[in-house]
């Protein structure tokens, strides 16, 4: 089997437990350990800094030649993770398997996201990464069908043990990554004449030298920054990150308190929200094919409106289908931001510097699973989920115009 084969496998694995943990998780902090909304917040809140944290140190200076180890490892300490949550009966507890799943997540994401570039042949890259984001999308969809059955017989605890058996699973396709991609991403490092983070193979038996490297190295990192095209797509990443991260902070939450919805229920919302995903992404897959997608931040800036307008029908709902219809547009956006991202970034950053971009990217869902449910748990809290509702819808209206704004200097404007 081709590495890319191996490489979508552990996807649909770890991209399940992970948005099932974000999902699960707020609803194990407040009605199985009895916590207030703040709590659900901080929960939440920890999860992304432990991940931020991680891929800031030491995801993001991480070798291309190791990745596929560092994965094995990450799906190693996830699984030990899910078994810790299942038997957790105290916040504390809970919050330290909070962060080693967090930490884990740091390892595995970003490398698989940077794998589908390594693996890839020039022709294929945007192709394969749509079929990256329809395999999450997929894989957000298999996670709560499967939470859904399970919670219609069984407790949120027991949720765990089925992301456990998935991260076990991902272990044995992780392993099957190390052996079949390794020569593949030396081949491609090779085929950039052998410098990859200003390094070469003379220069790394020199000890004098491996400070030059790291140097180097920190200097594309740095350059990254001063990449306004990439800037741009980091923007609208961050700010729907926010959202997403509230909605799914919240979103249960609001259902079981406003409308009375049971577990089972409540995992089939974010089904429906899923599969409204993954419909739009097997229609960005076939557009793709056609090499069709081309005004890729005008496609981004829209799906930011579209949010803000999902938002604001989810403050007006005054039933579970009206929720539920919300949930499906909230769905589109969701579909189109990360993969159009991830085409950019392919677009306007050097090869030397993918691993180190890709992981900044996902990094951002970190800052906004800080942000928005830290801060927003107060607002809910004091006032109601609905308000909260109100000010993301608010927020990103003001995002959509600013991008507007901001795409048309930014052709004017050279970057350094």
């Amino acid at each position: 089997m081709p590495a890319i084969f191996f490489v979508f496998i552990v996807i649909l694995f770890q991209r399940a437990n992970t948005m099932m943990v974000q999902s699960i998780n707020p609803l194990f902090v407040k009605y199985i350990l009895h916590t207030s909304l703040v709590y659900v917040g901080i929960a939440t809140a920890v999860y992304a800094a432990s991940t931020l944290l991680v891929r800031y140190i030491i995801s993001i200076r991480v070798k291309p030649v190791h990745i596929t180890k560092f994965i094995i490892v990450g799906m190693t300490l996830f699984s030990l993770a899910m078994l810790g949550y299942f038997f957790s009966d105290s916040l504390a507890e809970f919050l330290f398997f909070v962060v080693i799943s967090g930490f884990a997540t740091a390892i595995i994401m970003p490398f698989l996201l940077s794998l589908v570039n390594f693996v890839s042949d020039k022709k294929d890259i945007e192709k394969n990464l749509t079929i990256y984001s329809l395999m999450l999308s997929l894989a957000l969809v298999v996670g709560p069908v499967l939470g859904t059955f399970m919670l219609a017989v069984l407790s949120v605890r027991y949720i765990y043990l089925l992301l456990f058996m998935f991260a076990v699973a991902g272990i044995f396709f992780a392993i099957k990554i190390n052996k079949t991609a390794k020569n593949k991403v030396k081949e491609k490092i090779f085929q950039e004449n052998n410098v990859i983070y200003g390094e070469s193979n003379k220069e790394a038996n020199n000890n004098a030298d491996d400070i030059k490297i790291k140097q180097k190295r920190d200097k594309l990192i740095f350059r990254l920054f001063k990449n306004k095209k990439f800037l741009e797509v980091i923007f609208y990443n961050t700010v729907f990150s926010i959202c997403f991260a509230s909605i799914v902070a919240f979103g249960g939450v609001y259902a079981r308190n406003n409308f009375n919805a049971p577990y089972f229920l409540i995992t089939l919302l974010f089904a429906i929200f899923f599969i409204s995903s993954l419909l739009t992404r097997i229609a960005l897959l076939f557009l793709t094919k056609k090499g069709k997608i081309k005004q890729k931040m005008n496609i981004m800036n829209i799906s930011i409106l579209l949010s803000s307008l999902s938002f604001a029908a989810m403050f007006l709902s005054n039933n579970i289908i009206f929720y539920a219809l919300a949930l499906v547009l909230l769905g589109i956006p969701h579909a189109l931001i990360f993969p159009i991202g991830t085409m950019r970034i392919s677009e306007v950053v050097e090869v030397k510097q993918i691993v180190a971009a890709n992981t900044i990217y996902q990094s951002n869902f970190d800052i906004g699973g800080i942000i928005g449910p830290f801060f927003l748990a107060y607002v809910g809290e004091a006032y109601s989920i609905k308000l909260i509702f109100l000010s993301l819808s608010v927020f990103l209206m003001l995002a959509f115009i600013f991008g507007r704004i901001f795409m048309k200097f930014i052709d004017y404007v050279p970057n350094n």
